[in-house]
Formats: C-alpha cells, sequence, structure tokens
C-alpha cells in the first residue's frame, strides 16, 4: 500500500512539471496558428480595401467629361437645366453603386448632387474647406477620407476637375461610404482595425474603436483635421494601446476602451500611402485552446498512470496468491506423502482433472471472446456498408453541382452559382449529421443514470439505422411523443438498446411480405414503455423462455451470435427497468422495454 501511494505522487509530481515545461510550447503552437490565420485575414482586409479604391478611383475623372456639366458650370443662371443634371447624377450614382455624386463651382459651391431629394442634401452647401475641392482646382485627381459633415457618415471621396478646354471651371465628386467594406468584416472572431496615415481607426469591425487615435495626435496634425474638418476633434479621443512581447515574433496588445483586452497583434501596410491594417486575435481564447490540449494531454497520461498503477496491483495479488497456493501445495504434499500410495494416485488423478478443467474454461473463455468480437467486426462492417451508400448519394450531389457551378461561373450567371453552392453547402450538412449520428453511437458510453428525452432516444436510433433499414427493405413508423417523456436512463445505451432491435426486428422480416416496424411510447403515469413491434413469424413458445439468454439464437449458423438481445437486456435492467416479448395477435413479435419515469424539469419547477 505504502508503495502504491510512492507510486503515485511520483507520477503526480511528474506529471506537474511535464505540464509545466510542455506548457509554453503547446502555447507557442497555438499562438503561430493564430498568427498564420490573422495573417490571412489581414492580407484579405488589405486587398478589399485596395479593390475599392482601385474600382472607384478612375470614375470621377471618367464622369466629369460629360459636355452637360460644363454647360451647367458655363450657365450658372440656366435653373431649368439643374433638376435634370440633379436626376441625372442620381440615376449614375445608383448604377454605379456609391452613395452620392456632386458637382461644385469655382467657389466650392455644390450646384448639383444626387441625393437632392434627401433632407441632408449637399445642394447649396459650400466644400471649398475640402482637400477633394481645393486640389481638383490644380488640375489633378485626388482621393480623401473624412467623417461628412452633412450626412454623418464615414466616407472616401473621390474627386476630378470639370475642363472647359484646358480651364477648371468646377469639380466632381463622389462618396462611397466605408460600412459596406466593414459589413464583410462582422461576425469574425479577430478585431480589424484599418488606420489612415495620421493613426486614426478609420474603420473597424468594432464601433467603439472607429474614429479612435491609435498614438495621441501632435499639434500638426490636429491642425490639419480642424482645417479640412476631416473629423471632429472631439471624436478622435487615444485608443490606449499598449504592446508587450510575448514570444519570438509575436507581440501582444492590451487595449483599454469599453474594458481592457489582450490581443495577438499583426499589421501590414496597404498600397494606399501611410495607411495600414491591424488584426487583432483575442489572446484569452488561445491560451484556453492551449490549456485544453495540455489538459486532454494530462488526462491520457493519468490514466496511463492508473492503468500501469492497476497492473502493478493485480500483478502483486497475483503473486501473493501463488505464493499462498505453493505454501498450501507444499502442506498438502507433506500431509499427502504421509497417507496410502491409493491416496497418492487419488490425489494425483484429482489434480490432473482440475488442470484439464481450467484449461477447458480458459479455452471457452477464448472461444467467448473470439465470437464477441467477430460479432462486433460483422456489425461495424454492415453498418459501415450502408452508412458508405448513405454518404456516396451526397458526395455524388456534391460533385455535380460543383460541376454546375463551375459552367454558370464561366457564363457570368452568378445567382445560378449561388444556388449550388447553397446545394452543396446543404449536402455538406446531411453528411455532418450522419457523421455525428455514427460517432456519438460509437463513443463509450460511461453515463451515468438520468433523466433522457425518450422520443429524442428512439428517434436518434431510427436515424442511425435508416441507411441499414432503407437496404433491407424495411420501413419504421414512429410518432415522438408530444410533449417529450423523459424516463430514467442513459442515452447512449438505450439508443444501442433500440439499434439491435431494429436490426433483429429486420432480420425476422427477411421473408415476410410486410416489413413494417412500428414503435410506439406509452406514459403510464410511474413508467414510460417503449413497444416495438414488428411483421416477422414471431417467436415459438421455446424461444419465448431463451430469448435473452447469451448465444442463443434462432437464425442460421453465421448469421448471429445470440448476444444483441442478451447485452440489451442487460442494460435495461442496469436502468433499474425490465424488458420483455410476446406475440402480437395479427402476427409478429412485440418487445417491450420498460423505464422509471422521471419529472422534467418544468413539472418540478410547478
Amino acid at each position: 500500500m505504502r508503495i502504491s501511494v510512492v507510486y503515485v505522487l511520483a507520477a503526480l509530481l511528474a506529471l506537474a512539471l511535464g505540464i509545466g515545461l510542455i506548457f509554453p510550447r503547446v502555447e507557442g503552437v497555438f499562438l503561430q496558428r493564430e498568427q498564420d490565420a490573422a495573417e490571412d485575414t489581414r492580407r484579405l482586409v488589405i486587398e478589399a480595401i485596395d479593390q475599392t479604391i482601385g474600382r472607384y478611383e478612375p470614375l470621377p475623372q471618367l464622369v466629369a467629361d460629360d459636355p452637360v456639366f460644363q454647360d451647367l458650370l458655363r450657365q450658372s443662371d440656366n435653373s431649368g437645366l439643374v433638376p435634370f443634371i440633379n436626376e441625372k447624377l442620381r440615376l449614375l450614382a445608383q448604377s454605379l453603386g456609391v452613395s452620392d455624386i456632386y458637382i461644385m463651382d469655382k467657389s466650392g459651391l455644390t450646384i448639383a448632387t444626387s441625393n437632392y431629394r434627401r433632407e441632408d442634401s449637399f445642394f447649396g452647401k459650400n466644400f471649398a474647406y475640402r482637400p477633394y475641392f481645393q486640389i481638383p482646382l490644380e488640375g489633378e485627381t485626388t482621393l480623401f477620407h473624412a467623417l461628412g459633415t452633412t450626412s454623418g457618415e464615414r466616407g472616401f471621396f473621390f474627386s476630378a476637375p470639370i475642363l472647359d478646354g484646358i480651364e477648371v471651371v468646377g469639380v466632381l465628386a463622389i462618396k462611397v461610404p466605408v460600412d459596406r467594406i466593414e459589413t464583410a468584416w462582422t461576425g469574425s472572431e479577430r478585431e480589424i482595425i484599418v488606420a489612415d496615415p495620421n493613426g486614426v481607426a478609420f474603420l473597424s469591425s468594432r464601433p467603439e474603436y472607429r474614429m479612435r487615435a491609435l498614438a495621441p495626435l501632435n499639434d500638426g496634425q490636429r491642425k490639419e483635421i480642424a482645417m479640412t474638418r476631416q473629423y471632429p476633434l472631439d471624436l478622435v479621443a487615444p485608443l490606449n494601446l499598449s504592446a508587450s512581447v510575448i514570444s519570438s515574433g509575436v507581440v501582444g496588445v492590451t487595449v483599454s476602451a469599453a474594458e481592457e483586452t489582450r490581443f495577438l497583434s499583426i499589421s501590414g501596410p496597404l498600397d494606399l500611402a501611410g495607411w495600414h491594417a491591424i488584426v487583432l486575435t483575442p489572446f484569452v481564447p488561445i491560451r484556453m485552446r492551449a490549456l485544453a490540449a495540455v489538459g486532454v494531454l494530462a488526462l491520457a497520461i493519468t490514466a496511463l498512470a492508473l492503468v500501469g498503477l492497476l497492473i502493478y496491483q493485480r500483478r502483486a495479488s497475483l503473486l501473493d496468491r501463488m505464493r499462498f497456493e505453493q505454501e498450501q501445495r507444499v502442506i498438502l504434499e507433506d500431509t499427502v506423502k504421509a497417507r496410502t500410495a491409493d491416496l497418492d494416485a487419488t490425489n494425483a488423478s484429482l489434480l490432473m482433472e482440475v488442470a484439464e478443467r481450467k484449461s477447458t474454461e480458459e479455452r471457452l473463455r477464448k472461444s467467448q471472446n473470439e465470437l464477441i468480437q467477430a460479432g462486433k467486426l460483422a456489425a461495424l462492417g454492415k453498418m459501415s456498408a450502408a452508412l458508405s451508400h448513405e454518404i456516396n448519394q451526397p458526395l455524388g450531389a456534391v460533385k455535380s453541382y460543383a460541376y454546375n457551378a463551375s459552367r454558370f461561373l464561366e457564363r457570368g450567371q452568378t445567382t445560378e452559382v449561388a444556388e449550388n453552392i447553397s446545394l452543396i453547402s446543404e449536402m455538406a450538412d446531411r453528411m455532418v449529421r450522419i457523421s455525428n449520428h455514427l460517432r456519438g453511437f460509437a463513443r463509450q458510453p460511461g453515463e451515468k443514470l438520468r433523466a433522457i428525452p425518450i422520443g429524442d432516444v428512439v428517434q436518434k436510433a431510427i436515424d442511425l439505422s435508416t441507411p441499414q433499414m432503407r437496404s433491407s427493405g424495411v420501413t419504421v413508423t414512429f410518432d415522438p411523443p408530444q410533449p417529450e417523456i423523459f424516463g430514467i436512463g442513459g442515452a447512449l445505451r438505450l439508443q444501442q438498446v433500440i439499434v439491435n432491435l431494429l436490426t433483429n426486428a429486420a432480420d425476422a422480416m427477411a421473408d415476410a411480405p410486410v416489413k413494417t416496424v412500428e414503435i410506439d411510447v406509452q406514459d403510464t403515469g410511474d413508467a414510460i414503455r417503449i413497444n416495438l413491434r414488428d411483421h416477422g413469424p414471431g417467436l415459438a413458445p421455446e424461444a419465448m423462455e431463451q430469448v435473452f439468454d447469451a448465444f442463443y439464437t434462432t437464425k442460421e449458423a453465421g448469421v448471429g451470435m445470440g448476444l444483441g438481445l442478451s447485452i440489451s437486456f442487460n442494460i435495461v435492467e442496469d436502468f433499474g427497468g425490465s424488458m420483455s416479448v410476446v406475440n402480437h395477435p395479427d402476427g409478429g413479435a412485440v418487445f417491450t422495454v420498460t423505464l422509471n419515469r422521471a419529472v422534467p424539469m418544468q413539472e418540478a419547477a410547478e
């Protein structure tokens, strides 16, 4: 006993030391994995913004070349031309997918705009203070970003001069809101910040980070922002960032906004001069995943250590028993020597008989184990074949939809591409459900008795058996109880019982004209009964008495081992319930599983 305690203490100490040594490495692996994923996200963010800029940057110059705008600026007193151009700009804004297009004269006054119908229309507003007006007056196109002074919306402003020959007579500006870019980031587990050259978070997946300065602004920056009215200075408060090195090549950032949060940080520049994108990954979930991985490893090592201790204790017990038997054998031999030769011969005969009996029992036990293993392999093969057919069907559909999607994509039929991708997702969900049923059924139960939903358990067993039932031509009918009924037991083990009964029913109806299994659940007040009736030939009277005995079977040799019903019977008894069988008056057998009724949480609360 003292050796066992020392062994356990030594194992626990070694385990604690091992965890202390291995955790930093495991955490490093998880950190690097998250860094790689964050880098992919950063590249996508940069690509999305650069594509947006590249898409809209040439538009102002193309639109500004329309002669009608020159006519408007030459004939400033032509009020009849303004409504026509306003409507033209509105339709043009809709077709280009921008929020606003507007024209300013050389004084910065807006004389035509696409948003003329709105209450916050730009018409009559003067934007001479904006760089996107000032720079085009020098004959150049430009890009400016700001918070709209009229609309209050953030946006990119693309502008170009309107030329009459070589003379600049006005400026055309196009506003593209940035919230469309941020919408694509919604739901991401990472936080995204895109900062402008002044270090202001102009775009962010997190609303409270927007318009916040990553570092305090100097006087020059504040003066420039105030002159161009780029942002209200009272909104541009520092975000309170503090960086720290977590490990080699890994930088952590702590953000003190609404609450203090620690992130894993990765950043990089955009093609747009002075801009850069930052991707922040929450640090706590990474550490929790690393701890979980180390915890699983620790549990595995602990399990191995306990197995080793158990083997050691059993070996010590066996050695003690062998020593005791040896001592008793010596005493017996001394006693026998003192007796007659006849007793010696009789004793030798008895010893030989005992040895032969032990050998026979060992051979029987080995044969039983081999039969159980063969039964497991046969059941696994049978279920795998059915599930393989069940999975191959959606796989074939996925391949067909993928081929169709590629053809539609070549033709530019994006709606049909989206429909085929949606169908592929549905097929993938179907395969996931099949896989989850099989994984849940194959898992070791290891569960305590508790209140379980009987209808849900029976339905899952039916779903798991559906491929096998379909291949056997068997139809299963079941109406889940409404509301749900709860019984005392274990969900996975009860599911195994139902699957065994369904498999036996399918085998019993192999030659039956009607292959239907009927399942119903009854609530008697203090007990739950699950009745499963097949339409086979039923059971003979002698079979009724032995049907739940191990190795008893009415099937042909090689078809079954007679263990399924015996295992099911023992499982139900472990639940404190019972299992019985009778023949139905109209033919077939009815197996009944009776469980103790559980009180649902709602009834207990009432």
